[in-house]
């Protein structure tokens, strides 16, 4: 029974969410400020956030914030009622949430988003531990450490999030060949279906600040214009 953590300043949406979640078999945990949320993340360990952003003094960013910088990759959904979709999506991706949905919210496309993002996180977490063909790639500026799930350029970290690193990770691994966004949205976010493209190009951008030493020159993350990213052959 997967255990979900809901963190919102309004009771009312705390206790309807936990309602609809229970009735579908989740274990529920609730906070209704992000402090308390965070302390109940940390003690808890749940497998999934569903997450306000706006709550006062310290919001939903900040938390997403601290729970990555911490190396915690637990799915975060951000459930909130700010307007202007587009843009709070983005921002919420750039800082590490996984998904982002708009009050008021149809009950049962919140329980089948929740359930395709445990998924997606155990098949994650069944791929690490499975994956012993390679544990370093090292190409003297480089460094992907597999099994610490850290990338490192001239020995400073990255800092990258889960999925930051899975895409790291999936290109060096298939270096040469350019891979569709619809291949990454499969291989790395583990979508069985369709999803937005634009989540690859934010986390694509985000990733490039992290890892690339020249911001004007691209050397690890290429585009092929039209059809998708690729890792050079020439550095694997």
């Amino acid at each position: 029974m997967a255990k979900i953590l809901i963190v919102d300043d309004e009771q009312q949406i705390v206790s309807s969410v936990s309602e609809l979640l229970r009735s579908f078999g989740f274990e529920t945990i609730s906070a209704t400020d992000a402090k308390d949320g965070f302390k109940k993340a940390m003690e808890q360990h749940p497998d999934l956030i569903v997450l306000d952003w706006m709550m006062p003094e310290y919001n939903g960013i900040d938390f997403t914030k601290d729970l990555r910088s911490g190396g915690y990759d637990t799915p975060i959904l951000f459930l909130t009622g700010i307007g202007g979709y587009s843009t709070f999506e983005i921002e919420a991706l750039r800082q590490g949430a996984d998904d982002y949905m708009n009050k008021p919210f149809d009950p049962t496309l919140l329980v089948e988003r929740i359930k395709t993002l445990l998924k997606r996180s155990k098949a994650r977490s069944s791929d690490s531990k499975n994956d012993s063909s390679k544990h370093v790639y090292n190409n003297g500026e480089l460094v992907i450490d597999y099994d610490a799930m850290q990338v490192l350029i001239d020995g400073n970290s990255c800092d990258l999030t889960s999925n930051e690193f899975k895409l790291v990770q999936y290109l060096e691994q298939n270096a040469g060949r350019v891979c569709s966004r619809d291949e990454l949205l499969s291989k790395v976010w583990n979508y069985a279906f369709s999803g937005d493209v634009r989540t690859v190009d934010v986390t694509v951008r985000r990733t490039r600040k992290k890892i690339e030493p020249n911001q004007t020159n691209y050397k690890y993350i290429l585009t092929r214009r039209g059809s998708g990213y690729y890792f050079p052959k020439e550095f694997d």
